[in-house]
């Protein structure tokens, strides 16, 4: 990929900047909760919902405990939640640094509260920056209430920052994200989950 062609680069977080597993926390939910009551969050789409920002940590905590009928602390239920959450890689935050040099970076996440405050605090720990310092704007599904991969939710990056979208390349790690983003005419870098992006680069 010759990011020459570019004005601007949108980072997805999870798979691309920080390794995930969200296997993880499905076992841990299966092992606290049992397999079925697991299976009820995913079929209710409580993920989700609390992803999209309509519900808030609390309410997610409640939900689960109401669907298993269990009476978990949500210090146990966020650490099962936040198990999926892994490594940063150096160089992958170094590159993020230069490029800022040289593009308009961005970052569009599906992501939580609890999730982002975990993860931006492993990153102010292990590197002294935040997602502030990094990115020149940061794009968070349950601030803006919609979830890659609807169609509203790149327009609506691409509005706010009167991008080109024939000028900006989307990096994500999940096919249908990445195909959502070709349909608003972005360009798209799909990579392996977990893969070093820096190595698709020219």
């Amino acid at each position: 990929m010759d990011l020459a062609r570019f004005d601007t680069l949108i980072f997805d977080f999870g798979g691309v900047i920080l390794d995930i597993n969200p296997d993880l926390s499905r076992k841990k939910f299966a092992e606290m909760l049992g397999v079925e009551n697991a299976k009820q969050l995913e079929c209710q789409q409580v993920p989700q919902t609390y992803e999209r920002g309509e519900i808030n940590r609390n309410e997610f905590v409640q939900k689960i405990n109401q669907i298993a009928k269990t009476s978990y602390s949500a210090k146990e239920i966020l650490t099962a939640w936040n198990a999926m959450l892994l490594h940063y890689q150096p160089q992958r935050i170094e590159w993020i640094k230069q490029l800022r040099k040289t593009h308009k970076l961005l970052m569009l996440s599906n992501t939580n509260d609890a999730h982002f405050e975990f993860f931006h605090t492993k990153l102010q720990a292990e590197y002294g920056v935040t997602f502030y310092d990094l990115f020149d704007h940061v794009y968070l599904s349950n601030e803006m209430h919609l979830l890659k991969p609807s169609l509203e939710i790149f327009q609506t990056v691409i509005d706010e920052q009167k991008l080109n979208p024939q000028r900006t390349l989307f990096i994500e790690d999940t096919k249908e994200n990445a195909e959502a983003a070709q349909k608003v005419g972005l360009q798209t870098l799909l990579i392996p989950r977990n893969s070093n992006f820096f190595e698709f680069f020219d």
